[in-house]
């Protein structure tokens, strides 16, 4: 799909997402503010245009059309949270997160938590790791919603990203203890233990996941290698994941996922081995695995078992430019300069580039 038909059909989207969200916004109005706006001539024609400017990214007209809309109808929230939008998508996310802010103070108050602005923020926060704002905000929202189980489940996420693994495990206690059945909640909690060094405890959380849902036990193992790859503790997640391959057998993607464990615990010839039996599994997707295992042993510092790999993906799969470009890549930032023209040359001749 070429690069503007993809935005357009993606603005779309996004477009009816909003609109239903508006549309929501205004059925809380108050008489008062529907009187307001039924009396403001014009301001449907402003809507109009300010919402196809920003479907062509013309954003600062936006801005200032939403802003003259918000002098009409001073109480519109509707209209402020489109705003926000613009600022959003206009790269201004200091001035969204502004706008963002007076909706969630109104949403804070609400019998019913709509929680539109606090998922807008949270985004934001996600997008540029500011964590310790993520807790802040779910910590805000928790007090007004103590009773909700995804702002809890949000604000566990939040601290363990946070680096708050003590409040994690508590959020994650509270949750298993009110949702004993959720498999899910004891992966989480799983995965705060294990934030906080607390391996057996996250272990025991985990088995108690798969207690509860056997079915799905592979899926939790799974997670738990995960969580102990991103804490580096790859012994543990290379155990995880010989369970996940016990439970599931045939599926190739854990074999990969083994294989990248082991390749970041230095154990290179056993990660060839793994990432073969993938390959076995799955052989018309071969390139797809070599490309991969080349990308891991690149960020490990394997460089000329990464430019192997590279090459073997090239040799299952010549027309595919993506394969060409790592290799080059990792070719000319270690000053393997001949070795990058010839396959420069190579993509060139089959008309890659």
């Amino acid at each position: 799909m070429p690069r503007q038909e993809f935005r357009s059909c993606h603005y779309s989207v996004d477009k009816m997402f909003r609109k239903d969200r508006v549309k929501r916004f205004r059925k809380t109005e108050t008489k008062e503010q529907r009187f307001t706006m039924t009396n403001k001539t014009g301001s449907e024609d402003f809507y109009d245009l300010a919402d196809r400017l920003m479907k062509e990214q013309r954003y600062d007209e936006a801005i200032d059309l939403y802003n003259k809309l918000i002098a009409m109808r001073p109480g519109d929230d509707s209209i402020l949270l489109s705003l926000a939008w613009a600022y959003r998508d206009g790269g201004r996310k200091a001035e969204a997160m502004h706008c963002f802010e007076k909706l969630f103070e109104k949403e804070l108050t609400q019998k019913v938590f709509t929680g539109f602005a606090f998922d807008e923020m949270v985004r934001i926060c996600r997008e540029e790791g500011s964590y310790e704002k993520v807790v802040e905000l779910c910590e805000r929202a928790v007090s007004a919603q103590p009773n909700d189980p995804a702002l809890l489940n949000t604000l566990g996420e939040a601290c363990i990203k946070a680096g708050r693994s003590d409040r994690a495990v508590e959020i994650f206690e509270l949750l298993t203890r009110r949702e004993p059945d959720s498999p899910m909640f004891f992966c989480y909690l799983g995965n705060a233990y294990i934030a906080g060094g607390i391996y057996e405890k996250a272990d025991d959380a985990y088995e108690k996941a798969v207690k509860i849902e056997p079915s799905e036990a592979h899926t939790f193992y799974n997670k738990q290698g995960n969580a102990y790859e991103q804490a580096c503790q790859y012994q543990r997640a290379e155990n995880a994941l010989k369970k996940a391959l016990a439970c599931y057998p045939d599926y190739p993607l854990y074999y990969s996922i083994l294989g990248d464990i082991l390749i970041k615990a230095g154990k290179v010839n056993e990660a060839w081995e793994t990432y073969e039996q993938a390959i076995a599994i799955d052989y018309k997707s071969g390139d797809v695995y070599y490309n991969r295992m080349g990308h891991t042993l690149e960020q490990a510092g394997y460089t000329a078992e990464a430019i192997e790999m590279y090459e073997k993906a090239i040799a299952v799969n010549p027309q595919n430019l993506f394969y060409y470009k790592a290799l080059i890549d990792v070719c000319v930032s270690h000053g393997l300069e001949d070795k990058a023209w010839e396959y420069y040359e190579k993509a060139k001749t089959l008309g890659l580039v």
